[in-house]
C-alpha cells in the first residue's frame, strides 16, 4: 500500500508539473485518472514477477522432491539387489532398471551397479538340471535387461551409454539383436563355463566391444547374421576351450573384428566370402 500511495503522488506530481500546473477541475481529475493508471500498471508488473518467483520456488521444491524420492528408490533397489534371497534380488535388478529409464541423469550409475553385480565372483552350479541355478537366473535377468534395452525399438534406449562387465561370470546371456552404436561394451577377462552366449543379429556401426582375455569354457558363442559396419569387436587374449564360435551369415562391411590374438582350439565357422576389417588367427 505504501508502494503504491507513493507511485501515485509521484505520477500525479510530474503529470500536474509537465501540464503546467493547472488549477481546473477537469484537469485535475484526469491527471489522477492517468496517476491511478500508472499505479494498476506498476502493481500489474509487480504481481507478474510475485508470481514468477513463487512458480520458480515451486518448480525447485518438486525438483528437490522428485530428486529425494529418486535417491530413496535408488537406496532400497541397491539394499533388495545385495539381499541373500534370490526372488529378492530380482526384484532389486527390475527395480533399478525401472529407475535408470525414469532417470536419464543418473541411468549411467543404475547401470554401473547392474554391471558390477555381474562381476561378483560366482561359481555356477554346472552339475544342476538345465545347468541353471537361483544366482544363474538373476544374471541371466540382468543380461536380458541390458540386452532389451539396447535394442531398435526399445521404449527407452540405453544406446551410447557404457557397460562394464570386466571379469563378469556368465552362465548363459542372450544379447541377440543389440545395437552398438557408439559407448563401451567390456567383456574383457569375462568367464563363459558353458552354455549358450548368443550375439545373433548384433549390429556394431560404432563404439567398441572387447573380449580381450575372455575365456569361454566348452560354450557355445554365436554371432550369427551380426552385421560389423563400423567400430571395433577384439578377442585380444581370449580362450575358446572347446565349444563352437560361430560366425554363419555374418557381415562384415567395416570396422573391425580382430580374433588374430584369440587362443581357439576350434577354429570358428564363417560363410563363404570376402571378410573386410576381420583378422583371424594364425595357423
Amino acid at each position: 500500500m505504501l508502494i503504491g500511495v507513493t507511485v501515485f503522488a509521484l505520477a500525479a506530481a510530474l503529470l500536474w508539473a509537465a501540464l503546467g500546473f493547472p488549477t481546473a477541475s477537469a484537469a485535475r481529475l484526469d491527471i489522477i485518472k492517468v496517476a491511478l493508471t500508472v499505479v494498476a500498471g506498476v502493481g500489474g508488473v509487480v504481481a507478474l514477477v510475485v508470481a514468477y518467483r513463487k512458480q520458480r520456488v515451486s518448480e525447485s521444491a518438486e525438483t528437490r522432491e522428485r530428486i529425494k524420492l529418486l535417491n530413496e528408490r535408488f537406496g532400497a533397489a541397491c539394499n533388495q539387489i545385495g539381499n541373500e534371497a534370490p526372488t529378492v534380488r530380482l526384484a532389486g535388478v527390475y527395480a533399478l532398471a525401472a529407475l535408470a529409464d525414469e532417470w536419464p541423469e543418473q541411468r549411467q550409475v543404475c547401470i554401473d551397479v547392474l554391471c558390477s553385480y555381474l562381476r561378483i565372483a560366482y561359481e555356477p552350479a554346472l552339475d544342476s538340471e538345465w545347468y541353471h541355478d537361483a544366482e544363474s537366473e538373476v544374471r541371466l535377468a540382468i543380461t536380458s535387461l541390458i540386452a532389451r534395452h539396447l535394442r531398435d525399438g526399445a521404449p527407452v534406449s540405453w544406446q551410447g551409454h557404457d557397460f562394464d562387465l570386466v571379469r563378469a561370470v556368465l552362465r548363459a546371456a542372450d544379447f541377440s539383436g543389440i545395437r552398438m552404436s557408439s559407448g563401451t561394451f567390456f567383456l574383457s577377462l569375462a568367464r563363459f563355463p558353458g552354455g549358450w552366449i548368443s550375439f545373433d543379429d548384433m549390429k556394431v556401426c560404432g563404439g567398441e566391444v572387447w573380449f580381450g582375455g575372455a575365456t569361454f569354457e566348452g560354450a557355445r558363442v554365436t554371432f550369427d547374421r551380426a552385421e560389423f559396419a563400423a567400430g571395433r569387436v577384439r578377442f585380444e587374449g581370449a580362450e575358446f576351450n572347446g565349444g563352437e564360435v560361430s560366425f554363419r551369415g555374418a557381415r562384415f562391411t567395416g570396422g573391425e573384428v580382430d580374433l588374430s590374438e584369440a587362443e581357439i582350439t576350434v577354429m570358428p565357422v564363417f560363410d563363404e566370402g570376402d571378410k573386410p576389417g576381420l583378422k583371424l588367427p594364425s595357423t
